[in-house]
């Protein structure tokens, strides 16, 4: 499926369903997620990667957890984004950077669920740096470095280098629906 057809089906699927806020919430960051791939995300060779982006309900079955496909989002769930990044092209996408938007007041990041594990945060879109992200605050007049809490982060980012033609790569990473910004 192409970047244009799914954002065309997520729109029509918008339309025709009633969709409560935390659905609509998983649909636009669905649409976010893909447009942001789409667009100025990579170098050299954004026009022949398709990307493809699932979303998984993370459950506990027999103590362990399990992953089951959803549309559907409430406060406290888990979610799993999976973006896939395929390259349909016949030579190399260059320097890809893949970019996953975490919604301010609607999702928190959970720390050390990012796949591959290497990744960047960003808390504006602007700025990055590896994870976990720390900030120089002062203490009692004097300089601290404390580590930022994950609720705090806006981006990940992956540097996936190049994509040979014909292969595929994919990025994961787990957040947690809020009902507001106070988590």
């Amino acid at each position: 499926m192409t970047l244009n057809r799914f954002i065309a089906d997520l729109l029509d699927l918008c339309r025709l369903r009633h969709l409560d806020r935390f659905d609509l919430l998983l649909a636009g960051f669905t649409l976010w997620t893909l447009l942001l791939a789409g667009g100025s995300a990579f170098a050299a060779g954004a026009d022949q990667l398709d990307v493809g982006m699932q979303a998984f309900r993370v459950v506990n079955v027999a103590g362990k957890p399990s992953l089951q496909p959803t549309e559907h989002a409430r406060p406290g769930d888990t979610i799993e984004y999976r973006v896939s990044y395929r390259n349909a092209g016949a030579t190399p996408a260059r320097q890809v950077a893949a970019t996953l938007p975490v919604p301010a007041g609607s999702m928190v990041y959970l720390p050390d669920t990012a796949s591959p594990q290497r990744v960047e945060a960003s808390l504006d879109g602007k700025t990055w740096a590896p994870a976990p992200l720390t900030r120089t605050v002062t203490r009692e007049g004097r300089k601290v470095v404390e580590q930022v809490p994950a609720r705090e982060y806006r981006f990940l980012r992956w540097n996936l280098g190049d994509i040979p033609a014909g292969q595929t790569l994919a990025v994961s990473a787990r957040m947690r629906v809020v009902a507001d910004d106070k988590e």
